[in-house]
């Protein structure tokens, strides 16, 4: 319990990091990719933070931490099939994205294009099991599969969390944030295809890129200032959530 107690401080400034990580995509991708093409202070926040960011990835760093630190290889045939079907999903879908007209529901994806992709699947995993009955290679055998299916565990966390907060947003602040209605196999407005790939590569490349850069950081910084730091973003980080509340409200 103490050391929950004392990772306060650090779960906080992680926090707080990906919060404005996140703003500052959201900003640039409204400001350089979606028309009109404008500045957008995104969020409920006045301030430079999305707090849905900063949330996700500490979910992300509790659910995800000690899956990362193990090994899960190619022999084992649940790992391979898991991380054939996310890599033969991802590509097939996301060529037809780019190859058809706008499909902006699952429903009508999986009517056209599901028989294809089950087949395709279907062909990989075959091929996928041929080549390792027929080689003695431990190289290959041994190949480490963890990222692949750390992706798709983000991707589907993201994806639920993304929902979720759309859906509380929606009714505690009569916002929506954002609307999918127009965007490729969206789900009830609230998650589509885009944002949930672009999360998965995004949040994987943050585990293993980026977090290990801020728990270095961390390291380095004593119980005291870390405290300091956690006081100065929080205090006027909670000000800016209540007038937002109040100005909601009242």
């Amino acid at each position: 319990m103490k050391k929950i107690i004392k990772k306060i401080p650090d779960y906080y400034l992680i926090f707080c990091i990906y919060a404005l990580i996140g703003w500052i995509y959201e900003v640039f991708w409204m400001w350089f990719v979606v028309p009109p093409y404008h500045f957008t202070n995104r969020g409920v926040l006045f301030g430079p933070f999305l707090p849905i960011y900063g949330f996700g990835l500490l979910i992300l760093l509790f659910m995800l931490d000690k899956f990362m630190k193990k090994k899960h290889k190619i022999n084992n045939n649940i790992y391979l099939v898991i991380s054939s079907l996310t890599v033969v999903t991802f590509i097939y879908t996301t060529i037809i994205e780019y190859t058809t007209p706008k499909i902006y529901h699952v429903g009508e994806y999986l009517s056209k294009y599901g028989i294809g992709l089950l087949i395709i699947n279907i062909l990989v995993l075959i091929l996928l099991n041929l080549i390792l009955k027929n080689t003695k290679s431990k190289k290959i055998k041994n190949i480490d599969l963890t990222i692949i299916l750390v992706f798709l565990l983000i991707w589907i966390i993201t994806t639920s969390i993304e929902y979720v907060s759309h859906f509380m947003t929606d009714k505690l602040f009569n916002t929506m944030l954002w609307d999918y209605s127009k965007d490729f196999l969206n789900i009830n407005k609230r998650v589509n295809w885009d944002a949930s790939r672009n999360f998965a590569i995004g949040g994987t490349f943050l585990l293993y890129v980026v977090q290990p850069q801020i728990d270095k950081l961390l390291k380095k910084l004593s119980q005291n200032k870390k405290i300091t730091i956690a006081l100065i973003i929080g205090i006027p980080m909670a000000i800016d959530l209540i007038i937002n509340v109040l100005m909601k409200y009242l």
